[in-house]
């Protein structure tokens, strides 16, 4: 049951996949006269480009084929108004979700010191060790000896 429709979500893709293909084709024998494989390679190129490859499919399949005018609108350009109608309601709601969730929690509880938070211990030495000041001597010095001379 639940692979019932990815597969035929797929079939569904490959079919108008290459309904477009064949379409773009003939579109582009009709405007350019090109011959068939010219014309595939072509259409090969402007499926990969994603307003174009569906104008030529569109154009073929309406001059060409001289299918209706709405379906094959639908048919071809069928991502877009998938894509159109996620951005307008599914951002929508998924923003009214968010500010209906988190904003009361975050407006009433802002960040405020608690005295119970652990604090970072620090030490500070009055004094730099011994071998500290001796490795220091030692980087003064090789700079003392190999600075440049002008």
């Amino acid at each position: 049951m639940s692979l019932k429709v990815p597969f035929a979500f797929a079939v569904f893709y490959i079919v108008v996949t290459s309904l477009q293909f064949i379409a773009s084709i003939d579109g582009i024998i009709h405007i350019f006269g090109l011959h068939w494989i010219f014309a595939g390679f072509a259409a090969a190129l402007l499926i990969f480009i994603p307003a174009i490859g569906p104008i030529a499919g569109f154009y073929g399949a309406v001059v060409v084929w001289k299918w209706p005018l709405l379906p094959v609108l639908f048919l071809f350009f069928w991502p877009y108004f998938v894509y159109f109608g996620l951005l307008l309601f599914g951002t929508t709601k998924a923003f009214m979700f968010w500010k209906k969730t988190f904003w009361p929690f975050y407006a009433a509880n802002r960040f405020k010191f608690r005295h119970d938070d652990i604090e970072p211990e620090f030490t500070v030495k009055e004094s730099a060790s011994a071998d500290q000041e001796k490795a220091e001597t030692q980087l003064i010095n090789y700079k003392d000896d190999h600075s440049p001379k002008y």
